[in-house]
């Protein structure tokens, strides 16, 4: 744990955590032209936000996304830029945790570091930075900015944590010369509130990735590569000893997207309608294709079964069925040493309602989670 100050839900007694995932992006995490997808405006986005809030769930985490994917939704083309959309949500809750997420080869750290600070302040001590090495090389060429090999994006990445860190827990003017950056005289005010900095997650994947997110970072945001419970175990168990080995503790979370209905029968009717009869598979194509050619989180096979998931919900973890079946399937996700979840639907306004309303309470009954979750 990185921040101390007892300030930030992250750190509650819940034994299995909630957050929702990329309602800054038209259609959220599901690649579908299916009727009632989230179309991502502001009134709404609050709407949700407040909803979320005040039933406890401990993340909110924007997605950082510069361009679509294309297809007949081209996906994800619209969306809110971080930073602004982390300030403002802070602004209008009270408990939940609001990440932003960074590019960083996009982003100059003495820059992130005051945009860090200030959402940390708006937000009482609840803000969280999830870091991205860059994995859709378009976006990169819009910006003119170099595009790294793999294993050198980690490398600029340490770098720049290193000298974001710097920064924020400096008492005095700092010089900092590395392999990228060369800044003299730096210095930034006002510092966090949570100390000695607030929580960093990243999503690695690969040897390079896996080893970055133990030694550098709170939070290590993961895509299963196998969806039952041994392999699912043994993932995140490699993970969690790759920091236990250098004396450090990281939370495992992972994407899940979610349908429930009445019965396990119309909730999985719903999930082939929005998946295989309206699924984008143009914009899915596209998708894979730059995981295949130009990210090593995933072999090319392992990504081919991934289709459906990808389509469903980014390649996340399917939770489909009845509220009881849901959480049943929490049940494997706690077994399997994950931390938390976070959660996309097709629309979010309905669906984060019907959560709220039918699954936390089971969630409750079942010893999942905690009516009044204190800080750790």
């Amino acid at each position: 744990m990185n921040g101390i100050t007892k300030t930030n839900p992250l750190y509650n007694n819940n034994k299995l955590k909630l957050g929702i995932i990329g309602m800054n992006c038209s259609h959220g995490s599901t690649i579908t032209t299916a009727d009632n997808t989230w179309k991502m405006t502001w009134p709404e986005t609050v709407e949700v936000a407040k909803m979320a809030d005040k039933a406890g769930f401990e993340v909110l985490l924007p997605v950082a996304r510069w361009k679509g994917y294309g297809g007949t939704t081209n996906f994800n083309n619209r969306t809110f830029e971080t930073f602004n959309w982390a300030s403002a949500v802070s602004a209008i809750t009270e408990y939940s945790c609001i990440f932003s997420t960074a590019h960083v080869p996009l982003i100059h750290p003495v820059a992130a570091a005051k945009q860090c600070a200030t959402i940390d302040h708006i937000s009482g001590g609840r803000f969280a930075l999830n870091i991205v090495c860059g994995w859709f090389k378009n976006e990169f060429e819009m910006f003119g900015a170099q595009w790294n090999e793999h294993e050198v994006r980690y490398e600029y990445a340490t770098e720049w944590l290193r000298f974001l860190k710097k920064i924020w827990t400096s008492e005095k003017e700092i010089n900092f010369k590395g392999r990228w950056f060369n800044s003299k005289s730096v210095w930034s005010e006002p510092k966090p509130i949570q100390k000695p900095m607030p929580p960093v997650m990243n999503a690695g994947g690969s040897v390079a990735g896996k080893k970055f997110a133990a030694t550098q970072t709170d939070m290590n945001f993961v895509l299963l590569k196998e969806r039952n419970m041994e392999g699912g175990k043994a993932q995140v168990d490699n993970l969690k000893m790759m920091a236990k080995e250098i004396d450090r503790n990281i939370q495992v979370w992972i994407h899940v997207y979610v349908v429930c209905r009445e019965t396990e029968k119309e909730a999985k009717k719903y999930a082939d309608y929005y998946i295989v009869e309206k699924g984008d598979n143009a914009a899915v194509n596209n998708l894979l294709k730059i995981f295949g050619m130009q990210s090593e989180t995933l072999p090319s096979d392992v990504l081919n079964e991934f289709r459906r998931h990808f389509i469903g919900g980014h390649g996340g973890y399917p939770l489909i069925g009845t509220p009881e079946q849901n959480v049943d399937g929490m049940n494997d996700i706690i077994k399997m040493g994950i931390n938390g979840i976070l959660i996309s639907w097709v629309d979010y306004k309905t669906e984060c309602q019907q959560w709220i309303d039918e699954i936390m309470p089971l969630m409750e009954q079942n010893g999942q989670r905690n009516s009044k979750p204190s800080l750790e």
